[in-house]
């Protein structure tokens, strides 16, 4: 093996041959234009010698980074770490790296960051946004550079996007709910202006109408965040109406966890007088008390998903976009139950 890092120039001159044969052999493209002998030869000596490729020149010859930024709204979210494992091992997988950043849900800081990686010559984007037309995508779109949304489904000509079926799973939590007895609902939604919480909103409107469950617009309320304060801020102000309910449904674990204090600092029992359901089965909602019953959303499955529809792209610019939605499940745990006592929580 020579000192110091290995060219296409030091294989060359091993192997007997042209630099520009050596390039041929290391590019799959073009390694059938040199004989079988010649390839054995070069790969020969080449793994020999440690030769590594050198990603930038590879960059500057094919216009290509092999890199894929990926950004997300909260790193902290328990969400995705599983989205962003599956993304990685798909691209990693096919020789791409993923570049990861997190946006904090601050559409100013998403377009520095996204004009950052831009500037660095990503091959694609990987991202969570809440609509087709912000100008983080508007801009991608004029550069023609790939983009795949994930945890968000819009329909758009030029962007694949990867989510959930929210419809089917507001429609599991409430056939659950119904069947359990309940009849007086209340609901915390997540923010209106991401695709998830709207979905959840109004799937679980449509869902209690399904189910001829009443629509009590006073026992609607919207979380900022998907977070434990937004949840026990818009629960503790729900339970200060004093309008008696049994169910409370929540757009996700984290809100439900949030759930959980107010009705704790008020000495009102889960499940026993109120029963409570989240969204998405993180880790933490086996680990409540009571056990949180949730929809499981498949989350490593959405990345790597996502990443072959990046992969789709980057192979073939021509491929058309895809939609695709996963079909969530319905985890039953302790703390949803018939109604026993349906008039504790009215009191303020």
């Amino acid at each position: 093996m020579v000192s110091g890092r290995v060219t296409i120039r030091d294989i060359a001159e091993r192997v007997g041959v042209h630099a520009s044969t050596v390039s041929r052999v290391l590019n799959s493209e073009t390694r059938n234009m040199v004989s079988p002998e010649v390839i054995a030869r070069v790969q020969k000596v080449a793994t020999e010698m440690g030769y590594r490729p050198n990603p930038i020149a590879y960059g500057l010859r094919t216009n290509q980074s092999m890199t894929v930024g990926v950004v997300v709204t909260d790193l902290t979210n328990p969400v995705f770490p599983p989205t962003i494992r599956g993304i990685e091992d798909t691209l990693v997988a096919s020789g791409y790296v993923p570049l990861l950043a997190n946006s904090d849900g601050d559409q100013e800081r998403k377009k520095l960051i996204v004009d950052l990686m831009r500037n660095r010559r990503v091959d694609g984007l990987i991202l969570t946004t809440s609509s087709p037309n912000t100008p983080v995508i508007l801009a991608c779109k004029e550069d023609k550079l790939p983009l795949v949304v994930i945890h968000r489904t819009w329909d758009d000509p030029d962007i694949s996007c990867v989510g959930f079926d929210d419809a089917l799973g507001t429609h599991l939590i409430l056939e659950h709910l119904v069947g359990l007895g309940h009849q007086k609902f209340a609901y915390i939604a997540g923010p209106l202006d991401l695709t998830t919480g709207r979905d959840r909103h109004f799937g679980t409107i449509n869902a209690m109408r399904e189910f001829g469950v009443e629509v009590d617009q006073d026992l609607f309320a919207v979380a900022d965040a998907f977070n434990e304060e937004d949840g026990k801020k818009c629960c503790s102000e729900l339970l200060s109406k004093g309008k008696g309910f049994t169910a409370l449904v929540t757009g996700s674990d984290l809100i439900a966890a949030g759930c959980y204090q107010a009705l704790k600092e008020r000495g009102i029992r889960c499940p026993e007088d109120i029963s409570i359901t989240g969204y998405n089965d993180i880790p933490l909602s086996a680990h409540l008390q009571p056990s949180l019953t949730t929809i499981r959303t498949p989350r490593y499955e959405t990345g790597a998903e996502a990443a072959k529809m990046m992969l789709e792209r980057l192979n073939n610019p021509d491929t058309s976009p895809r939609w695709v939605k996963f079909p969530p499940s319905l985890l039953i745990r302790e703390s949803a139950a018939s109604p026993q006592n349906a008039q504790a929580n009215s009191i303020n």
